[in-house]
């Protein structure tokens, strides 16, 4: 048995990116990148205006000037400025030459041709030439995640096929006989399948989607016959102890995957199980949905953002507790359900109520798992994972 340091060390390790792809502007949005995309121009592209006004030379004086042309946004200027010479400007229009203070129009008196200024104000209200970005200059790192400013940066730089990792394609198994649809009516000694909504969900989470589902699995052969199908990531939910049915592992080992990890230090999910074959990535999860929920967001949720390029996510931050269910200690490892929340301008956490990993209910709410090392905290403050912010 690992600890859950050593798992998501082994999983950050052995799970690597995708292949990257170009895709479309209109289609990459939630994408990441795959390589750097770079200012092809000057931004701006030139000396532009920040306010409706009048333009005048920047070491000009205060005083009358006299009115010798109009500039409004996308004209170019036909002539530079001549000393004691003003031009009004519109915001966003360029700057002539010998023009370097534009002075809104509030501030200015115009009668006829002329134009009086006292006293200059400050700032100049002009955009320098290149002073957002110039040619070559690295606008979107890679590993940047696509959203909707990322997607209007794309565009002004005229980005439009973007390199992006392609999203990996996912296949989850729910085993288990006992297993039926969500719209079904359980029988005697069945029950509702709640994983595979939910890894559907948390999956969808991260911007990618199950490719591939089953559910009511639970002989070796179809489920290799199932595993073989292609996919970057497969998922076995159950099967993964070591009772008669528990098929998980034994599957792997079929489809020639090499098993890095069988057990880890961590309540719920002490049986879970990673594994690799070449590029493909595969869990076996304990089939308790609280053990599912916690389980994906300390190591699948990794495996994931290693295969879409970025940055891992792990926001563990100590919290103040507030009220709740208390904590309490286990050989193991656990991470319990929770709700982080503001008060007084600060996070509090609150642990919920969870009777066993079979307790799909004490998920309602959740946006937190609170880390409970063998002795529970005693300062009142305990180590906090946020799943999603308050």
């Amino acid at each position: 048995m690992i600890s859950l340091r050593e798992a998501r060390r082994l999983i950050a390790e052995l799970v690597t990116p995708r292949a990257a792809v170009s895709t479309p502007l209109a289609a990459a949005h939630g994408r990441v990148l795959a390589e750097p995309v770079l200012a092809d121009a000057f931004y701006p592209s030139g000396d532009r205006a920040t306010m409706d006004g009048y333009v005048i030379a920047a070491d000009a004086p205060p005083g009358a000037f006299r009115v010798v042309g109009e500039i409004p946004a996308g004209h170019v200027p036909e002539r530079a400025l001549g000393s004691g010479e003003a031009m009004r400007i519109f915001t966003g229009a360029l700057v002539p030459k010998g023009g370097g203070r534009v002075v809104m129009q509030e501030q200015a008196r115009r009668d006829g041709d002329m134009v009086t200024i006292d006293p200059l104000p400050e700032p100049r209200f002009i955009r320098p030439q290149g002073s957002e970005a110039k040619p070559g200059d690295i606008v979107l790192p890679a590993g940047t995640r696509l959203g909707a400013a990322e997607l209007a940066i794309l565009a002004q730089v005229g980005a439009v096929t973007p390199r992006v990792i392609s999203p990996p394609a996912i296949c989850h198994i729910a085993t288990g006989g006992e297993i039926v649809a969500p719209a079904a009516v359980p029988g005697p000694g069945q029950i509702r399948d709640t994983n595979s909504t939910l890894f559907a969900a948390l999956f969808a989470g991260l911007g990618v989607a199950v490719a591939a589902s089953h559910r009511g699995v639970d002989d070796p052969e179809t489920l290799t016959a199932l595993g073989t199908a292609p996919a970057d990531l497969l998922v076995i939910s159950g099967g993964a102890s070591v009772g008669d049915y528990d098929f998980g592992a034994e599957t792997l080992r079929r489809l020639g995957f090499t098993i890095h990890f069988d057990q880890v230090n961590l309540r719920p999910g002490k049986p879970l199980t990673f594994a690799t074959r070449g590029e493909q990535t595969a869990f076996v999860v304990p089939g308790n949905p609280v053990s599912h929920f916690v389980c994906f967001h300390v190591a699948i949720r990794l495996a994931v953002e290693r295969l879409l390029g970025l940055t891992p996510a792990w926001n563990l931050l100590r919290l103040e507790l507030r009220g709740g269910e208390p904590l309490r200690g286990n050989p193991r490892e656990t991470w319990a359900p929770a709700r982080v929340a503001a008060e007084a301008g600060r996070l509090v956490v609150t642990p919920k109520r969870w009777s066993t990993s079979g307790d799909t209910f004490s998920l309602a709410g959740t946006n937190a798992l609170v880390r409970i090392p063998t002795e529970p905290p005693t300062d009142g403050f305990a180590e906090t994972l946020l799943l999603d912010l308050p």
